[in-house]
């Protein structure tokens, strides 16, 4: 009887041991950038902050083939050509669908971003800090990709830092609706 009581003991170790490692490797960054609030979602769509121009070689070694530029012409001195040219020259494409940072995104805007993004090609979606627009389309993306509910999504945002003023994102994220 001793000997099945040890074993038992032994098992919920290793089964403790086991979980408490997953959690570990589950928590820690798989990859690191140096890109602002960068975060891979899963294994091929990666997220962040506005790049610095030595930056863009980074994520073409991590396989990115396409990038989604969410920020306008002129916001804060942001050059779409430049960063176009910059991209390129990197080995990737460059796509900007250019969003209001205050506003709530169009649904075509939404719609052209989600397309991209369920390509399965490795693609990296940015805005200047990689929260506010960034995380609504990575929000919808999460309800219409992996069929989370509109709550957990917008919970995600926020813990990626969406501000608290962002009424109309997060307006939006609670009732996207993908279209199937």
């Amino acid at each position: 009887m001793n000997f099945f009581k040890n074993r038992r003991i032994l098992a919920a170790l290793v089964l403790c041991c086991s979980i408490l490692t997953w959690q570990a490797l589950a928590e820690t960054p798989a990859i690191a950038i140096p890109i602002p609030n960068f975060h891979q979602v899963n294994e091929h769509v990666y997220r962040g902050g506005q790049p610095s121009p030595e930056t863009w070689e980074h994520l073409a070694k991590i396989g990115v083939k396409t990038v989604i530029d969410l920020r306008r012409e002129g916001e804060e001195e942001h050059s779409v050509a430049q960063e176009a040219e910059a991209v390129k020259k990197a080995g990737m494409t460059y796509v900007n669908v250019p969003m209001k940072g205050v506003v709530a995104p169009t649904d075509d805007q939404i719609a052209k971003v989600m397309a991209l993004l369920n390509t399965n090609e490795p693609v990296f979606v940015h805005c200047k800090r990689g929260s506010d627009r960034t995380g609504a389309v990575i929000a919808c993306y999460r309800i219409s990709h992996d069929r989370w509910q509109q709550k957990q999504a917008l919970q995600e945002a926020k813990s990626h830092g969406m501000a608290l003023f962002q009424v109309g994102l997060k307006r939006y994220i609670m009732t996207y609706q993908p279209s199937m």
